[in-house]
């Protein structure tokens, strides 16, 4: 049995699918390697005298999506006298939560769960104490089953979902609002 073809379109059919499975693997294995890596980065602070501090954690994701929602809502709770301070899911970002009232979580999804570094830096905080929570959840048109995953994974570290935000960059959304308006008003909604 010949594993080379003879025939010289067979030749061009043949290489011209080797070369897209292994685009497609590298494809993979790039979003892979995106959806599980820690970003870390400062923690932005803003409203330095703010009466109370809420903490934002996101996975920035493939685009700049999630990071932009992040801030429209930071922005928001801003506006209501929140102290926020703001930064990535990673081994850098707070995890004693004892000087924050409020813990916003935000997370794309991806194959419709949470991204992992989100739930593995729950992990890393273990018991949230109650804490009142935010989850964030942004994706192109369906949040599929994050949301529920994320308030469980949550409610296991024994915080308090308060509200969650579905977001889309892909299809309208609720009140064919923007999506960075309406979570600056999500944001704006929730009192000190």
């Amino acid at each position: 049995m010949k594993l080379w073809p003879e025939k010289k379109w067979k030749k061009i059919v043949l290489i011209a699918i080797i070369a897209f499975v292994i685009v497609v693997a590298s494809l993979l294995g790039f979003i892979f390697f995106k959806i599980n890596t820690n970003y870390v980065s400062k923690i932005d602070v803003l409203n330095e005298g703010g009466s109370e501090t809420a903490l934002i954690i996101y996975h920035p994701g493939l685009s700049s999506f999630m990071e932009d929602v992040s801030h429209a809502f930071a922005d928001g709770l801003v506006e209501n006298g929140w102290r926020v301070e703001i930064t990535t899911a990673s081994s850098q970002a707070p995890t004693d939560l004892s000087d924050y009232s409020l813990l916003a979580l935000g997370s794309p999804v991806y194959a419709d769960s949470p991204s992992p570094t989100i739930k593995r830096h729950l992990e890393r905080i273990g018991d949230l104490n109650g804490i009142d929570t935010v989850l964030l959840v942004t994706s192109g048109g369906s949040e599929g089953g994050a949301e529920a995953s994320m308030q469980q994974t949550v409610e296991e570290h024994n915080g308090v979902v308060k509200e969650v935000l579905s977001l889309f960059n892909s299809i309208p959304n609720e009140g064919d609002g923007d999506p960075l308006d309406i979570a600056e008003q999500a944001g704006r909604e929730i009192f000190p």
